[in-house]
């Protein structure tokens, strides 16, 4: 009986392995983990407005970086990925093109970013532009020109990012950057 325990052990082992090593990202245990979504919230309306996960993201009004009002309200019935950032932060700079591949993938299933560039800590207001133009983003840019919605998020690290679902409430929170595999895991997550 031990022997046949230890057999069976050992190919358990084996198994696991390969679907890490070989199956990757088409294996059981990761396939598993992405299956698992956050539950849809019966009143979200009832929440209260903070920056707690669970809270309703609280509402924000700006201009975009082609001179239109944004407000974060407006993505209401989609999931949203809220990133505060600079262009003059590395990080920020490193995980931009990763949501750029994301946006165009995720789009058309109710999803989208908001990406709110912290104009008021920039060299020159041009930055940003350039920034834009030179890694193609195409998701929607806001300019915090006065630092307010950076204040109102409680922004202290550089980037600093939202997960929120489609009523608006806050499901994570992360301080730096993200890479390729999280953001999916977690975009794929909001309902």
């Amino acid at each position: 009986m031990k022997k046949f325990l230890l057999a069976a052990a050992i190919i358990v082992l084996l198994l696991f392995i390969v679907d890490k090593t070989i199956l990757k990202d088409k294996g059981v245990v990761e396939q598993a983990g992405q299956m698992e979504k956050y539950d849809k919230i019966e009143d979200p309306e009832e929440l209260p407005v903070g920056l707690e996960k669970g809270n309703r993201a609280p509402d924000f009004e700006l201009i975009d970086i082609e001179g239109n009002p944004v407000k974060l309200s407006d993505f209401r019935g989609k999931a949203v990925l809220l990133n505060f950032w600079a262009t003059w932060c590395p990080p920020c700079r490193a995980e931009m093109p990763h949501m750029e591949k994301l946006y165009k993938k995720y789009k058309d299933e109710k999803f989208d970013i908001v990406a709110v560039n912290l104009t008021n800590t920039e060299k020159n207001s041009g930055d940003a532009k350039k920034f834009v133009e030179e890694l193609g983003l195409t998701f929607t840019i806001p300019m915090d020109e006065k630092g307010v919605a950076g204040a109102e998020y409680e922004v202290l690290a550089y980037p600093t990012s939202y997960f929120i679902d489609s009523d608006g409430v806050i499901r994570g929170k992360v301080l730096g950057a993200l890479n390729e595999e999280y953001m999916e895991k977690e975009i794929r997550k909001l309902p």
